[in-house]
């Protein structure tokens, strides 16, 4: 009988991939489907079994192969060749499941461990008014521009 893999073992959590495409190309494709369907089915010869998966993928990943593109601190070494290589391990298809990328920055010694400054009270009480919104593509045209 197959048993559950990590897929299925972070149903309604989360799932952490460092180094996101340095995992092989087979194993990345194979995300795709729990993403969209939110089960995985295993099928052997004596069976098939089905398993929950609708978990919540976050992946990190260096912006090239050496982790130094865009740092102002470090030069990258990579050639363009290389980082093409790079990007190209994460299919189009897989990255249409991704709904949202941040680009972190290096952060100082200093910035990582500075405490942050305490909010005085009345800006905190001010945070209880704040309403929710939904943005718009016309929204953000607007501000674009």
């Amino acid at each position: 009988m197959p048993r559950p893999g990590e897929v299925s073992l972070a149903h309604r959590g989360l799932l952490f991939l460092d180094e996101f495409p340095e995992f092989s190309r087979k194993a990345l494709e194979t995300l795709r489907q729990p993403l969209e369907d939110g089960a995985v089915v295993i099928s052997r010869a004596r069976a098939t079994v089905q398993y929950p998966a609708r978990f919540q993928l976050i992946a990190a990943m260096n912006p090239c192969p050496c982790g130094h593109l865009g740092d102002p601190e470090k030069a990258c070494v990579c050639t363009p060749s290389e980082r093409m290589r790079y990007a190209a391990r994460l299919s189009g298809p897989l990255l249409d499941r991704i709904d949202l990328t941040v680009r972190v920055p290096r952060l100082t010694v200093e910035e990582l461990t500075r405490a942050p400054e305490p909010e005085p009270t009345a800006p905190v009480t001010d945070h209880d008014k704040c309403k929710p919104f939904k943005l718009n593509a016309n929204d953000l045209i607007r501000q674009a521009a």
